[in-house]
């Protein structure tokens, strides 16, 4: 048997905790042999006490014998300082720090350390290390930068070099919001949206329109839900959060018909002015759910015509399209070409077998993108790499076109982009930096009061070790290509910058979120790299921090100017609602959102029903939950009329609640406009009165999640007087 001081020993070491609190404050212990699965999925042998003490013995070793670590991170409102490590017996004198900038400029330092005190120290083997803190006067420009520590021991030289990364106080806020302005605006899932022209799925084009109408009715922002790449030829693999990569475009979303290609491809107009295909697109248009398999492949056989003509007019002939190409293939380089290649071998793979689903069924030869198989399959199949090296440029020519029509409707900050959590361990991403992620364990949540068992996403974490010997640099990518063509970037489970609840999986015993931990992250590094893209890109960041929230975050984010997360359904104080005056300032404010029913499921206790008969809840559960859910009723209807907003007709002191009304979700959302919070978004769902939700958390073919569409045609929509008037009133509210 393991000894469970070894075991918390190096969990220690390894950012992981023995406590945590829970979504109550109440303190949790996490049970020792929890962490054993996980240590051994980070990579250690943990098959004895030996073996064990030996990890314990590396890990302290190699972070006192390293002098520089791999990255640092210092933010301007605070002193440059640089922690250096070295043997007592070998300790420098005098150390120069050379700092080469992004520009090219170097500064330069010099340091006596001669008499610097250590913070701290530790015995390595025989031998007593200290840690000394170095400070750098001199003034540094926000950026990446290049820091060499040099000096002399004993004679013999001795040099260092990592990133230094300096990063501003605060996130990007738009002037006005500075001063305090309050917004408004609509979150979707995309290709929820219906239109009369688009093929049975939102598109980017109904983006443009969407964001034209809402920008037009006052609003300052549209939101979306994920749109990183899925796959293209797997289109049931239909969950948004559980992408192929984060650093790449949806292809789905692309309207074929707004590329230029297209008024050329007389093949492609042919294609889609036959009888079977507008058959097909009627059909398409008239769904309840998205029919993605039936939708994607008639998009991407459009779109190889597309890119026949692209490669016909335009390739090899310097038009300013290719050169515009070009331009982007260079810009994205290397992830881009990895990105593609991996796309032509998922589809290879996929014609050969619909069950391959992903890199781990591939033949071992092809799961490394350095193998030779891999590098003579690229070779082969230069085109069809190219052609989805063609489908990303489109993604960003037709993104920054919808951005630019939000802000020639005048909204302030036009669309915002939601980043995942995670991705999907088959995907992109892992294949092309496979030691970046710890595949025998998955991201969740822990046990609480909604799920006694917690929750595993089955999606692989970030090393966090791997993650600061590469400096970061795929986290760095990752946030600055999701802030691309948007004004705002939303950060699911914000609380992952600090911390990550990991699930065991593989072939232990005791997996699932019950026998999971937290791992820690470096939350203040994580966060300086996103305040200085978002200065960067002049793009908005807000995270969503709902559920058991640390105090580190309550207590890093607001000074960050990194927006929060309020849900206005999750805000009942006994018979009422928090007071709209006592909303957080810096956030985002919704009532419902993508994992909650719509307001009326949620007001007509659907969402109850609906986890009744998947069996998710017992009948007693439910019964006590529909007891619960008229308690919560009660307490809006108690706030509307405290705040005077109170539908018309109706009584608070009622024995029972009203029947859900278009009155009540407008006032509702009225509550949330008047609220305290500078952000408020609505969602169409709700004023189109939908009561299906678009998710149920912790199902999968139970329900048919990511699928469910809108009821009503954008161009419809909009000309409806009662929208234009609700429209207008939350306007008001967010003046007033």
């Amino acid at each position: 048997m393991l000894d469970h001081q070894l075991i918390d020993r190096l969990g220690e070491l390894c950012g992981m905790p023995s406590t945590y609190l829970d979504w109550a404050g109440e303190p949790v212990s996490i049970e020792t042999e929890n962490k054993t699965p996980l240590l051994e999925a980070m990579g250690f042998d943990m098959s004895s006490n030996s073996t064990v003490k030996a990890a314990i013995e590396r890990v302290h070793s190699q972070k006192w014998k390293t002098v520089l670590k791999p990255v640092t991170v210092v933010h301007q409102d605070k002193e440059l300082i640089v922690e250096l490590r070295f043997e007592n017996a070998r300790r420098p004198q005098t150390l120069a720090l050379t700092i080469t900038l992004e520009n090219g400029d170097v500064v330069t330092h010099q340091a006596d350390i001669s008499s610097v005190e250590a913070k701290e120290t530790a015995k390595v083997g025989k031998s007593e290390y200290a840690l000394i803190n170095v400070c750098v006067p001199e003034y540094l420009p926000l950026g990446y930068h290049t820091l060499k520590v040099s000096g002399k021991v004993s004679g013999k030289g001795f040099q260092n070099e990592s990133m230094l990364i300096v990063a501003p106080n605060v996130c990007f806020e738009p002037e006005a919001m500075k001063q305090g302005k309050k917004i408004w605006g609509s979150g979707i899932q995309l290709y929820s949206v219906r239109s009369e022209r688009n093929w049975g799925m939102g598109d980017l084009t109904d983006l443009g329109t969407l964001a034209h109408g809402l920008g037009e009715q006052g609003a300052d922002f549209v939101g979306l839900n994920p749109i990183h790449a899925l796959y293209p030829s797997n289109p049931l693999h239909c969950s948004p959060y559980s992408p192929s990569s984060r650093l790449f475009d949806n292809v789905t979303y692309l309207d074929p018909e707004q590329v230029a290609e297209f008024a050329q491809s007389k093949e492609a107009q042919a294609l889609l002015a036959e009888s079977d295909s507008q058959t097909l697109l009627t059909e398409l248009r008239n769904t309840d759910y998205v029919e993605y398999d039936k939708v994607v492949p008639l998009k991407m056989r459009i779109l190889d015509m597309l890119y026949a003509e692209f490669t016909s007019n335009h390739l090899g002939k310097g038009t300013e399209r290719e050169q515009a190409f070009q331009s982007f293939c260079q810009e994205r380089g290397r992830k881009l070409d990895q990105f593609a290649l991996f796309e032509t071998l998922f589809e290879h793979f996929r014609k050969e077998d619909w069950n391959n689903w992903g890199w781990s069924c591939w033949p071992r030869e092809y799961q490394s993108p350095n193998s030779k198989a891999v590098k003579t399959f690229a070779k082969k199949n230069q085109k069809r790499i190219g052609f989805f090296k063609y489908l990303q440029w489109l993604m960003d020519e037709q993104l920054s076109e919808a951005q630019q029509k939000a802000k020639e409707a005048g909204m302030m900050v036009g669309i915002y982009r939601d980043l995942a959590v995670g991705v999907d361990p088959n995907g992109a991403d892992v294949w092309a930096d496979r030691d970046l992620y710890v595949l025998k364990a998955s991201t969740g949540a822990p046990p609480d009061s909604l799920g006694p068992l917690g929750q595993d996403w089955g999606l692989p974490p970030f090393n966090p070790v791997t993650l600061q010997e590469k400096r970061y640099r795929p986290f760095i990518e990752m946030i600055r290509q999701n802030m691309r063509n948007c004004g705002a970037l939303r950060i699911d489970h914000a609380m992952g910058l600090f911390r990550l609840w990991w699930c065991p999986n593989g072939n232990t015993e005791n997996k699932g979120a019950k026998f999971g931990c937290y791992v820690h992250y470096p939350l203040q590094d994580m966060i300086g790299i996103i305040k200085l893209e978002s200065q960067r890109q002049q793009c908005l960041v807000f995270g969503e921090d709902l559920g058991t929230v640390p105090q580190e975050i309550t207590d890093s984010l607001p000074p960050a100017r990194f927006y929060s997360n309020v849900m206005a359904v999750f805000e009942q104080e006994d018979d009422l609602y928090v007071m709209p005056d006592a909303f957080k300032e810096k956030a985002l404010a919704v009532i419902v959102c993508h994992d909650t029913p719509t307001l009326r499921g949620w007001w007509e206790a659907k969402d109850i029903d609906l986890a009744r008969s998947l069996k998710i809840f017992t009948e007693e559960r439910a019964a006590k939950e529909h007891i619960g859910r008229e308690v919560s009723r009660k307490a809006i209807i108690n706030t509307l009329a405290k705040i005077g907003e109170c539908p018309h007709g109706v009584e608070p002191n009622a024995e029972h609640t009203p029947a859900y009304s278009r009155e009540i979700m407008e006032r509702f959302s009225y509550y949330l406009a008047l609220s305290r919070s500078q952000i408020a978004s609505v969602q169409l769902e709700d004023a189109m009165m939908i009561d299906t939700p678009v998710n149920v958390p912790g199902t999968s073919t139970e329900y048919p999640n990511w699928q469910r569409r809108l009821t009503v045609n954008l161009e419809k929509f909009f000309q409806m007087e009662e929208n234009q008037n609700f429209f207008r009133n939350l306007s008001g509210c967010r003046k007033a």
